[in-house]
Parts: structure tokens; C-alpha cells; sequence
């Protein structure tokens, strides 16, 4: 096609196959469809973007070249006004999709993403009395600020805690309904304006869970940061019971039962991003104990690669992740990471070519692609009843959310058997231990050495904060502790976080794993055969290469990933193995 011909469309287009180097033949092909849309911005976008001719970042761009105005992709840096968000309400922000960026020269520069959309310019402009220019960006670098902007000019959750002033004004909180986005919500209730700011300082902290905790003097609320509980604010004792009741409703809960413990769940929208919210409640002596688990939907699964394995557990499990049948365990206490390491294992699979079905309690996080389903001890869908039913569905790979009784790991173990590829996590302090649970739960040595492939155990410890990270000269008991040899002529240097405004002081920001891998090779099988004892197979599997928690974790100490006081509070239980390993070699 000559350029000529594209005059019948949207001049976009010649922009695009100008200056972008656009497809034309591509372009062709969509002829009729492209003359029916070129007074429609909006569906021609669409278009494009559908057949894969261009990028959103590349219509963008051409769109501000055939306006001429200014591009900017990056938008990060933009100020929170406040002056702004109190004049514009979010959602006509959100509607008409433009926000202020700066002023320039008396000029009240405002990103857009669609220049044809004038109207809110001139409300703008009339408002402010100041001429508006328009700059062009992407979709969502606007949507990220508008969201960052209403963030950061919140009323903090203290000041909605100075603003309950009496137990009047919350008797009635029935029946309200939940807003699009909690930034957006402009209710006067001050108990739905605290529950509201708890939600979205908790996930603009990123904490996993909040704790409201009654006393007899006041309520302490309390998020769980990188692991560990952090006090927030504390609210006053006489409204709990409302706060309580407002909790209870979102999570369409029985407000009348204060004496029996009750479980539920809601789904929030804030700032953009969607959480699914687990509540718990449980009867004190003071009042209902409230927590609630925070699992962030939009956000990306974490890859492999991200979960700090090193390369001696990397190479070996990414091998195991692709056989064909067998069983691979996670293994850990609660909260050390398990079901996000099967979450990151099931995304190295392609669920296209094979079937791929996940049984879990509950389902953390919906997966495109594969089939889930959620365990309803209720209703008698337990682990093994599920299992024995997706064993009729034809698939390739299974990943059990749990091997908790003997009757799971019985069917598990037959699925294996019959050339499955099972995934599943067991609650053990160690690899070698679990082989040692299996046993004890009845499956016969035989048949955890012919369908288990490997073992992976795993803790979470806290990163130090890389902004305040500071290297320091290692005490002789702290290196002896970890098992660092210490050389007088060469001292070792450690790492530990002085504490800053990024790590709230802590001098931690982030958690990352430590881990040893049990690779059942045939050696470890004859261990297991002959003595199903624990330490007997962690020292023939650490003669066979495999390195302890301990191990790796002083590896990431040494490296400055983590503090040595992290890793020697979760692997205690090697110093409690280590003696009695010693002492069996005596």
C-alpha cells in the first residue's frame, strides 16, 4: 500500500507506518474495518492492538506525535498534590482519565491519555483559571498515579482514629455497600473511614496480615510485616465492638454470635489493586480477636528464579520440576514460604500441553489456565476425596495443597505410581525428616523411595534493607554458631541494616528463602531401605552433596542477603540434629 492510501483512514495510522514502522501489510488486511474506525479513536486502538500490529506504548507515542504534544512514558516522579485531589474527585479523574502533572512556567501541565478527551482539560482550566497543557502517557502510568496521588493524601489512620469521638455516631452500619476502590470511598462514618484506612495503609505497607486485639483498656492493631508483627495504632476500647461488627459485615459474618469463633472472607479494591481478605474471629476475655490474612490477587507470581534459590538447589529441582511422574515435597513450618514455592514451581509448566489440576484449602491465588479447586471439609470434599476424583479427570500434573493423613499420601503415593507428577507440602523441620513422617503415616519404605523424586525444605528470613546494609567485623561465637571457619589473619565481615525511613527502621525490608534439597538418588534410597532414621539419611544425603538450612543459610549471611541472628533463629532445630548427628558417630 502507498502512503496515499492510508489518507482514507485515521491519520494515526500514517503515523504509525511512517514513524513507528507499522506493518502495511498487516494494515491491509483489516481494510473494511479500518475505514469503519477512523473517526473512532477508541475502537481503532483496539483494533491494533487486538491483531498484534502495534503496542500500546507505540499507539501512545504516535498519538502525541499527531497531536503534537509531548510524551512521557515515565511518570513516577509526579508529586502528589494535594491541592488536586481535593479539588478533583477520583472518579472523574478515573472517568475522564487525566490528572495534573506539574505546573510549568505558570502553565498547568496535566497527562492524559487521549488528547480528543477535552472536556475535563476545560473544566480544569476554568477551575484553576490558568491555561492546561496536555502531555500524553500510557493507560496505566495514569492510572499508577492517580492511585499513588489519592494514596499519599489519605487522611492517615491516625487521624481517622482521632475522629471517632463517640459510640453514637456507629450503631448503625448495616447494609452499606462496598465502593469500587476504598480510596474512593467519602463516607462520613468515621468506623467505615478507620476500617478503610487500616485496609489501605496495610496494603500500602505490604503487610500479609492485620491484628486487632481487644485489652482492657484500649485495642491495639497490629500488621504483620516481613514476618513479624509491628504495633500501628491502638483505637479506643468502646467503639471495638463496632470496628468488630464493620469487619463482620464486609465479610458477611453473623454479627449477634460473639461466642463462637466464625471464619470469612471479602474482596476489596484499593488503590487499583485486588485483595481477597481471609477474617478469622475468636472469643476472648476482653472482646473478639479479629485477623485478617491479606493475599494480593494482581500482583504477579513470583518465578523460580526470585525465591533466592542458589544454583547447587536450582539446577537439580528445575530438573526434577520436569519429569513426568513422581512426587515432589515442600516442606516447613507454617509460613515458610510453601505454597508460593508451588505456585512458582507450577508457572515452569506449560499448563497448554499438559493438565494441570490443584487441590487446595484455601485456593490463595486464581490462576489462568489452571483448573483449582478448593477443599470443603464441610461438605466432605476433603484432600483425598478430591484427589481420588481428579484422578478420574485426566491429568498430567497435581498439586496437593496438603499431605496430611495417611489416606492423602496413600493416594498421592498411587497417582505417582501410575505416572502422575504430584506436588504436595508436608509440616516437617527438615528433608530428610519428612521421609521419616511418611513412614510414620503408614506408607512402607518401598514406596516413598520409588515415587518420591526430591524433597525441598525451606524457611523465610528477612533481607536486610539494601539502603542502610553496612558491613561489620563478625564475633568469633557468631561465626562459630554459623560454622564459618575463623581465620585471625583474615577477619570476616558480616552484614547487618543500621535502620532507615525505607525499613521503618528495622533494618530489614523484604524476606528471602533458605533451603536444602533431598535429591533421592540410589544411595539415599538404600539408607531409607535399610534405616528409616532421619539423621542416618541427612548424613548420607549431605555425603551425597546436599547442603543443610544451616549451610545455605550461612552462604546468604556471607553474601550479605540476611543477618546471621535470622538464620540461626530458624534453624535451631539443626543445632538440636547436629548434636545428636555427633553423637551417633561416636
Amino acid at each position: 500500500m502507498s502512503m496515499l492510501e492510508f489518507e482514507a483512514y485515521h491519520p494515526v495510522v500514517e503515523v504509525l507506518v511512517s514513524r513507528f514502522e507499522v506493518d502495511a501489510a498487516g494494515l491491509e488486511n483489516l481494510h473494511e474495518q479500518l475505514l469503519a474506525y477512523r473517526r473512532d479513536l477508541k475502537k481503532l486502538k483496539e483494533l491494533l492492538l487486538k491483531y498484534k500490529l502495534t503496542n500500546e506504548l507505540v499507539y501512545q507515542q504516535a498519538l502525541a506525535e499527531y497531536y503534537d504534544l509531548e510524551f512521557q512514558e515515565n511518570i513516577d516522579e509526579a508529586p502528589a498534590a494535594k491541592e488536586f485531589t481535593s479539588m478533583i474527585p477520583i472518579r472523574y479523574a478515573k472517568r475522564f482519565m487525566f490528572f495534573p502533572v506539574r505546573w510549568k512556567k505558570g502553565v498547568l501541565e496535566v497527562a492524559v491519555d487521549d488528547p480528543a478527551e477535552s472536556q475535563a482539560l476545560d473544566d480544569l482550566g476554568r477551575r484553576c483559571k490558568c491555561h492546561v497543557q496536555a502531555l500524553v502517557t500510557t493507560p496505566q502510568a495514569l492510572l499508577d498515579l492517580i492511585n499513588r496521588s489519592y494514596d499519599e493524601s489519605s487522611a492517615s489512620t491516625e487521624d481517622a482514629v482521632d475522629q471517632l469521638d463517640n459510640v453514637e455516631e456507629f450503631e448503625n452500619i448495616m447494609g452499606i455497600e462496598e465502593p469500587e476502590d476504598l480510596l474512593e470511598a467519602t463516607d462520613e462514618e468515621p468506623v467505615k473511614r478507620l476500617v478503610n484506612s487500616l485496609l489501605w495503609q496495610a496494603a500500602k505497607e505490604e503487610a500479609s496480615d492485620i491484628h486487632i486485639d481487644p485489652a482492657p483498656g484500649e485495642t491495639q492493631v497490629r500488621y504483620r510485616i516481613d514476618g513479624m508483627l509491628h504495633q500501628i495504632t491502638v483505637i479506643p476500647r468502646q467503639v471495638h465492638v463496632t470496628v468488630v461488627n464493620r469487619i463482620k459485615v464486609m465479610s458477611r459474618l453473623d454479627i449477634a454470635q460473639k461466642g463462637l469463633p466464625q471464619d470469612g472472607r471479602s474482596m476489596v479494591l484499593i488503590a487499583g489493586k485486588k485483595i481477597d481478605i481471609r477474617v478469622s474471629t475468636i472469643p476472648t476475655v476482653h472482646g473478639e480477636k479479629i485477623v485478617m490474612r491479606l493475599l494480593y490477587q494482581d500482583e504477579k507470581l513470583m518465578k523460580l528464579e526470585h525465591l533466592g534459590l542458589f544454583p547447587e538447589v536450582m539446577l537439580p529441582y528445575e530438573k526434577m520440576i520436569q519429569r513426568s511422574g513422581g512426587i515432589i515435597l515442600v516442606t516447613g513450618p507454617t509460613g515458610s514460604g510453601k505454597t508460593t514455592t508451588l505456585y512458582a514451581t507450577l508457572a515452569c509448566i506449560d499448563h497448554r500441553s499438559r493438565n494441570v489440576i490443584t487441590i487446595e484449602e484455601p485456593v490463595e491465588y486464581k490462576l489462568s489456565g489452571y483448573s483449582q479447586i478448593e477443599v470443603n471439609p464441610k461438605l466432605g470434599l476433603t484432600f483425598a476425596h478430591s484427589l481420588r476424583s481428579v484422578l478420574r479427570q485426566d491429568p498430567d500434573v497435581i498439586m496437593v495443597g496438603e499431605m496430611r493423613d495417611s489416606e492423602t499420601a496413600q493416594i498421592a503415593i498411587q497417582a505417582a505410581l501410575t505416572g502422575h507428577l504430584v506436588f504436595s507440602t508436608v509440616h516437617t523441620n527438615s528433608a530428610p525428616a519428612t521421609v521419616t513422617r511418611l513412614i510414620d503415616m503408614g506408607i512402607e519404605p518401598f514406596l516413598v523411595t520409588s515415587t518420591i523424586i526430591g524433597i525441598l525444605s525451606q524457611r523465610l528470613v528477612r533481607r536486610i534493607c539494601p539502603d542502610c546494609r553496612t558491613p561489620y567485623e563478625a564475633h568469633p561465637e557468631e561465626l562459630r554458631e554459623l560454622g564459618i571457619q575463623e581465620n585471625a589473619s583474615n577477619p570476616v565481615n558480616l552484614y547487618k541494616g543500621q535502620g532507615c525511613n525505607n525499613c521503618r527502621g528495622t533494618g530489614y525490608r523484604g524476606r528471602i528463602g533458605i533451603h536444602e534439597l533431598l535429591v533421592m538418588n540410589e544411595r539415599v534410597k538404600n539408607v531409607i531401605m535399610t534405616n528409616s532414621d532421619a539423621q542416618a539419611i541427612k548424613q548420607q544425603a549431605i555425603l551425597e552433596g546436599m547442603k543443610t538450612l544451616k549451610m545455605d543459610g550461612t552462604d546468604k549471611v556471607c553474601q550479605g542477603f540476611t543477618s546471621a541472628e535470622e538464620v540461626l533463629s530458624v534453624t535451631y532445630e539443626d543445632e538440636a540434629e547436629g548434636l545428636s548427628f555427633s553423637e551417633s558417630n561416636l
